[in-house]
């Protein structure tokens, strides 16, 4: 029996269906492919497909080295892109023609951003995952799509396991594609967030004032320097004078010819 679970598990991470008699062994076809790609990239990570081989180890190391980055990098730029549309046009038309306080107006905004965005890629799909397994509540299909957008991926949850080989690839597909359009929302979401001039008071609020940024002092470099008056603190009222203040001259560099 032992043996038998254990060569079940392992036809399992191949992709081969163990509960349904019907199903042929493969290994990957397109949509699982797409499947495991999108779940590196995203950093998600069901963990339910991994490579067993040497060799496909190394080549997921390399893959996850160039392609994390990319992807992230594509990710800013959709949202750079889709920003404009999303938030400030919005914004501006609003501004315009109702004549709402820039910081109110910001921040109704972002609560019907985040409103909507739960509602399409949180609520929605949660009933929908809840209808199409029959196993799941709905506050476990809520749970996996919030696993599945904040990256954890812990894998106890995964659609399309109870069902056939159609099934399961149509659920494979429409998990890769809420993966990456879920991601993108909530990056112009956390992007519309941090653009709040609330957001902004805050962190002015919380950081601390750079040295440069009190009095916007400038100093040179030691070796540029030489101090012109004794650099010891004034010790009388008279010392405090402007004329006694501390000067910085550029140093004057002398050249004794070499005595024979």
């Amino acid at each position: 029996l032992d043996a038998l679970l254990e060569e079940s598990l392992s036809a399992g991470k191949r992709g081969v269906s163990v509960l349904d008699a019907k199903s042929q062994e493969y290994n990957y076809d397109f949509t699982s492919a797409l499947f495991f790609v999108t779940t590196f990239l995203t950093t998600t990570g069901y963990g339910n497909t991994v490579p067993l081989s040497d060799e496909g180890k190394l080549f997921c190391i390399m893959y996850c080295l160039v392609g994390i980055p990319l992807t992230l990098l594509l990710l800013a730029c959709l949202t750079q892109r889709l920003l404009p549309w999303v938030t400030h046009r919005p914004l501006q038309y609003a501004r315009a023609h109702w004549g709402v306080a820039p910081a109110r107006l910001a921040l109704y905004h972002a609560l019907a951003l985040a409103t909507l965005i739960s509602a399409l890629f949180f609520l929605l799909p949660a009933v929908a995952y809840s209808c199409l397994e029959p196993d799941w509540s709905f506050l476990e299909a809520l749970y996996f799509c919030f696993i599945s957008l904040s990256t954890v991926g812990l894998g106890d949850f995964l659609p399309g396991r109870t069902h056939g080989q159609a099934a399961k690839q149509a659920f494979e597909f429409a998990t890769s594609c809420y993966l990456v359009l879920g991601l993108l929302a909530m990056l112009l979401l956390l992007e519309t967030v941090w653009e709040l001039p609330q957001m902004q008071a805050v962190m002015r609020l919380l950081s601390i004032p750079l040295p440069s940024q009190q009095g916007r002092l400038t100093v040179l470099p030691l070796d540029e320097r030489i101090f012109t008056e004794d650099p010891l603190p004034p010790t009388t009222a008279e010392d405090t004078s402007p004329a006694h203040e501390l000067q910085y001259t550029l140093p004057t560099a002398t050249i004794t010819p070499e005595q024979p």
